[in-house]
């Protein structure tokens, strides 16, 4: 049976005493090259993330603006001989997009807390094992 190479363990940073944050100068350098990817992936999903969204919110401007154009003629002036089953129906839709925007926002809240309890337990757990406890 080989017998098991010891590494070093592969810890976080030491914090900085004047700014509060990790110390990455204290890192060696196969840490300091798995913080910079990972901070490189970070920042590229966060990008990624910034882009969809805002994508996201430009299309359902243009739907939104769709979606009311037919109320209005060319000079922005609501038509005259509108039919009210059109305007009504105009209300219902925008009232159920509402309705489905406000869903979305509650499961996006609820995961929101959910990740940060956990961001605070291994916080937590970190914290643990950095004091020894």
């Amino acid at each position: 049976m080989s017998e098991a190479i010891p590494r070093k363990r592969l810890s976080p940073a030491a914090e900085n005493p004047q700014t509060g944050r990790p110390d990455a100068s204290t890192l060696n350098e196969r840490q300091q090259a798995l913080r910079r990817a990972m901070m490189d992936a970070f920042n590229a999903k966060k990008a990624r993330r910034w882009i969809e969204r805002n994508v996201n919110h430009i299309n359902i401007n243009r739907d939104l603006a769709e979606g009311i154009k037919f109320l209005f003629d060319e000079q922005g002036r609501p038509p005259e001989n509108m039919p009210l089953e059109d305007v009504v129906e105009e209300r219902r839709r925008i009232e159920y997009q509402i309705r489905w925007f406000e869903a979305i926002l509650l499961e996006l809240n609820n995961r929101l807390i959910r990740v940060r309890e956990i961001e605070d337990y291994a916080l937590e757990m970190l914290a643990r094992s950095e004091h020894g406890g």
